[in-house]
């Protein structure tokens, strides 16, 4: 077999694979892990369901395969943001843009699903523990920018872990509020950072 039609069949076979994580994403985000069926992935990725298995053990081998893709790409982003910027409240201020770039539903389907798996019950142990570490990893490297932030007198003082994670919570919320469309806003990188920027007329406690 030639490379040329080698490369052409593991091209099907990549954009087969990613048709059935995307079609995953969009289900177990709306209908949760437990009723999302094989059969229901495969009817929206528009294929077979022996064809499932090529590529996959079981649901839970694509769940579990999903989630620590969209925790990897994440901080991926994170990589990119320090890549593109010096200054850490300029990179929190691009991670924050592109958190919210893109399409809104597919953002809050990813959201969902790696807050059903941290707190899943139906996840191994040895699984709930590696998806808990890869997102822990994550808060660290918000951490990270914040403590850098802190040296330069670009955030205010505080538990650097405590201020991440109330940043990433605050950019959560503002993702599902949005998507619930009762009330929806522009999300404005500088108002979501003004809690963690510092003013040099203020004291830090505000």
């Amino acid at each position: 077999m030639s490379p040329r039609k080698n490369e052409k069949i593991q091209e099907i076979r990549d954009t087969r694979q990613h048709d059935l994580k995307e079609a995953a994403i969009v289900l177990f985000g709306t209908k949760g892990y437990a009723a999302t069926k094989i059969s229901d992935i495969t009817n929206k990725a528009e294929q077979s369901h022996g064809l499932f298995y090529h590529y996959f053990k079981s649901k839970e081998d694509l769940y579990v395969t999903v989630i620590l893709e969209l925790l990897t790409v994440l901080i991926d982003t994170v990589d990119q943001a320090e890549e593109k910027h010096n200054s850490p409240l300029k990179q929190l201020e691009w991670l924050t843009e592109a958190t919210h770039s893109g399409s809104l539903r597919d953002g809050v389907h990813r959201h969902i699903l790696i807050m059903q798996a941290l707190y899943s019950d139906y996840l191994t142990q040895e699984v709930k523990e590696e998806i808990v570490e890869k997102y822990r990893f994550m808060v660290e490297r918000i951490e990270h920018i914040i403590i850098k932030g802190q040296i330069a007198e670009e955030f205010i003082e505080g538990d650097a872990e405590e201020l991440a994670v109330y940043h990433l919570s605050l950019v959560h919320g503002l993702l599902l509020t949005n998507a619930r469309k009762i009330s929806p806003i522009k999300v404005s990188a500088e108002k979501v950072l003004r809690q963690l920027k510092r003013h040099p007329e203020q004291g830090d406690d505000q």
